[in-house]
C-alpha cells in the first residue's frame, strides 16, 4: 500500500512539473487605448408584465407537513406529571427499595426475574414490566441485577433515573464437595 501511494505521488509530481515546463505564451503588444464613442440610445417601449413572464400557478398543500412556525415541543404534548396513575400492576404499590430481587433467569431471548414484595409474595418480571410507585419500567435484566428506569418531568425536561436491584448472595455458603471421595472439603 505504501509503494502504491509513493508511486501515485511520484506520478502526480511528474505531471505537475511537466505542466510547468511549457513556455509562457508571448506577451501581446500594448494596444493603444481607444476613445469610447457613445452609442445612440434607442427608445424602449415597455411591454406588459403578462407578456414578459410565463404564467405559472403555484399551489401549496400543507397536509402532512409540520408548521415551521410552531415549536416541536408543542407537538410532543404534555408530559405526564404523575405516571403512577397509568400503572395498575401490583408491583406499582411498593417503592423500589421495598422490593427484593430473589432470582434471575438469563441466557434466553427473553430473560426474566423474580422480585419479592414486603409481604413475601413473589412476582415474575420481564422487560417493560412496570414496577415501583413512580411507574418505572424494567429496561435491563442481567445475571445478577435488574435495572428499572423511572421517568420524571421537571423544569420542562424529561429526567430518566435508572435504579438497579442487585441479587443478594446467600448468607450461608454450601461447603465445597469432593466428587472423588464423596466428602466435603475440610472434614
Amino acid at each position: 500500500m505504501k509503494t502504491f501511494k509513493a508511486t501515485m505521488t511520484t506520478a502526480m509530481l511528474a505531471l505537475a512539473l511537466a505542466a510547468c515546463d511549457e513556455a509562457p505564451p508571448p506577451a501581446r503588444a500594448a494596444a493603444k487605448p481607444k476613445v469610447a464613442v457613445p452609442a445612440p440610445v434607442k427608445a424602449v417601449t415597455p411591454e406588459p408584465l403578462a407578456q414578459q413572464l410565463p404564467a405559472v400557478t403555484y399551489t401549496y398543500n400543507p397536509v402532512g407537513k409540520r408548521d415551521p412556525f410552531r415549536s416541536p415541543i408543542e407537538d410532543i404534548g404534555p408530559v405526564n406529571a404523575n405516571p403512577v396513575s397509568a400503572c395498575n400492576e401490583p408491583l406499582c404499590a411498593f417503592d423500589l427499595d421495598q422490593l427484593k430481587l430473589v432470582a434471575v433467569v438469563t441466557g434466553d431471548a427473553s430473560p426474566m426475574a423474580m422480585v419479592e414484595d414486603p409481604a413475601g409474595r413473589g412476582h415474575i418480571v420481564r422487560r417493560n414490566t412496570r414496577m415501583g410507585r413512580q411507574g418505572g419500567k424494567v429496561t435491563q435484566i442481567l445475571r445478577d441485577s435488574v435495572t428499572v428506569t423511572e421517568v420524571f418531568s421537571g423544569n420542562g425536561e424529561i429526567i430518566k433515573n435508572p435504579v438497579m436491584l442487585q441479587l443478594k448472595p446467600d448468607a450461608k455458603q454450601d461447603p465445597a464437595y469432593n466428587m472423588m471421595t464423596g466428602r466435603n472439603f475440610g472434614e
